[in-house]
């Protein structure tokens, strides 16, 4: 209760605390509700369209972030003296690095570390960098790097946009292409939000061109709706080596290379930008940081 209040007063807003807990509106205002029949005080009130404190709200609110933080530092404590080194993983990722990199190291590190319990969120880019900022996340692997001054991060891995088309497709026969070549072609686009999306946008004005200017068929929201809409003959796509190295095993769409390998990206872990962190946290860091250069 005391983490949807804090959230509730930091937005002023039911509705958007709900959408960021992952909770119903009714149940964020029912446990508001739980803890003003506690306290037998009136917590928050209406200003307009918001939420204000009352002054036992603000006195509240100061104290459960204390309470949070507490339980926070609990944590890092217990998980610290626990001789079975048993701990919890709350990480994040964007599509790319969540579903066709990161698998096999999470395989890995519960060789190592067989009692952590790990729970991984996919989501894009923009959302990932938010739950971290806000610690909702206790580190975030992702396609691109977005200024946040509660974040920090390194570069990972490095990956490469390949050019994804269709089997029947006039440039099938090509090993590469020249960017200038695909200003007139067709295109599939990963929705706005997407690390992908992103790299792709910048990487494309990298080459001089200008994503205004291609023919964009359609966009859509993961990757797997991109090769099935190139598969089908809708367009072309920029999708990472991981993906392409996936999806063209079925002699169905094949891979090209931007010439003179330029369309480099690289892929990055990210944390809160915090002092101390959980020993689970650390122990995971470092074990990416062991393949950093790879």
């Amino acid at each position: 209760m005391f983490k949807t209040y804090v959230k509730v007063v930091e937005n002023r807003n039911l509705s958007r605390t709900a959408e960021e807990l992952n909770l119903s509106q009714p149940a964020v205002s029912k446990q508001i509700q739980a803890l003003e029949e506690i306290y037998g005080v009136l917590l928050l009130e209406r200003s307009g369209r918001k939420l204000k404190t009352t002054p036992a709200g603000e006195a509240l609110y100061d104290c459960a972030q204390e309470i949070l933080r507490a339980l926070e530092k609990t944590d890092q404590i217990m998980e610290e003296l626990s001789e079975s080194r048993r701990g919890r993983l709350m990480l994040g990722a964007s599509t790319i690095p969540g579903q066709y990199i990161l698998p096999q190291y999470l395989k890995g590190f519960k060789d190592k570390y067989p009692n952590v319990n790990i729970l991984m969120k996919i989501a894009d880019t923009e959302s990932i960098f938010k739950q971290v900022a806000e610690r909702e996340l206790d580190l975030g692997v992702v396609g691109a790097w977005m200024p946040n001054s509660k974040v920090d991060g390194f570069k990972w891995k490095e990956d490469e946009l390949i050019v994804l088309v269709s089997a029947h497709h006039h440039l099938a026969g090509r090993s590469e292409v020249d960017p200038q070549e695909l200003i007139a072609e067709k295109w599939v686009f990963r929705e706005k939000g997407s690390g992908t999306r992103m790299v792709t946008e910048d990487m494309l004005a990298s080459l001089g061109i200008r994503t205004v200017d291609l023919d964009i068929q359609m966009e859509v929201g993961s990757t797997e709706a991109v090769a099935s809409a190139v598969e089908a003959q809708i367009g072309l796509a920029l999708v990472s080596q991981y993906v392409a190295s996936q999806w063209t095993r079925n002699d169905k769409l094949v891979a090209l290379r931007i010439a003179g390998g330029r369309a480099k990206r690289d892929i990055y872990v990210i944390y809160p930008r915090q002092k101390n962190r959980r020993r689970t946290v650390d122990n995971f860091l470092d074990f990416l940081k062991t393949d950093s250069t790879q």
